[in-house]
């Protein structure tokens, strides 16, 4: 249960309430730049466990940093009420080595840690940054620098791809899409001409394969590059790297 919900807290710009696709529940987001922040995490990979507006308590340890560093604790609007200060993003994150490592981030627009106005928020982050110091926690601040607008369009897009129908889970037809696609790359084609002859080879409707193209796109089996060009069904096929998994039952557990 997020600290802050959507409906508690005014926010900068539109806040979103999304059912997530890694984590299943409702994620509460307080701008834009959450949300592209969590399409992010839900591609990636490392990322097993996401936990949005985090409270960092007890509010006493928060309070101790604040008084020592000689920072004005903050309070609640019109209140005396010392503030639950929390951290946009709470990560569980999975290692090369195959542990697991809790990493906290929090999203800012670049221009709310620039000039005179900004005074106010570095240092409430400074006492956010050691108080995670304090627990071994690895934080850093995210700002819209780290995305390009088409990854975060096309992300928006694919995730909604990111669970297929039961009839889209086989292995086999999964397997010959794939097969089919890579063959694809010797024809002038748009994205939409190779998928409506893919559907006719394998005898499936157009917007199953459209499904499937955009499912195995999330998944990284078919892998191309998100951050320069959106995905339009009217472009020409982008170019694209399809990676077989090692083997089919693989594929079957990924898609479900």
């Amino acid at each position: 249960m997020p600290w802050l919900r959507v409906q508690d807290v005014p926010s900068r710009g539109r806040s979103h309430k999304i059912p997530g696709v890694k984590v299943e529940r409702l994620h509460h987001l307080l701008s834009d730049l959450e949300r592209a922040y969590l399409l992010v995490c839900e591609f990636s990979e490392d990322v097993v466990d996401i936990r949005e507006q985090y409270p960092l308590l007890p509010v006493e340890s928060t309070q101790a940093i604040a008084r020592a560093i000689g920072v004005r604790y903050p309070k609640y609007k019109a209140t005396t009420l010392p503030l639950v200060m929390t951290t946009d993003f709470l990560l569980t994150v999975k290692q090369p080595s195959g542990d697991f490592k809790t990493v906290a981030r929090t999203i800012k627009y670049q221009h709310d840690l620039e000039g005179p106005d900004a005074m106010r928020t570095l240092e409430k982050l400074e006492v956010e940054r050691r108080f995670w110091m304090s627990q071994g926690v690895d934080w850093s601040i995210v700002t819209e620098e780290l995305f390009t607008p088409d990854l975060i369009k096309n992300l928006g897009l694919l995730r909604r791809y990111a669970q297929l129908p039961r009839a889209l889970m086989s292995s086999t037809l999964q397997c010959e899409f794939l097969d089919a696609l890579q063959e694809s790359k010797a024809y002038p084609w748009t994205t939409s001409e190779c998928l409506r002859k893919i559907a006719t080879r394998l005898s499936i409707p157009y917007g199953e394969a459209r499904d499937l193209f955009f499912n195995l796109i999330w998944r990284k089996l078919i892998q191309i590059d998100l951050r320069s060009a959106p995905l339009h069904l009217k472009s020409p096929l982008p170019d694209f790297t399809v990676v077989y998994p090692s083997d089919t039952t693989a594929l079957s557990e990924k898609s479900s």
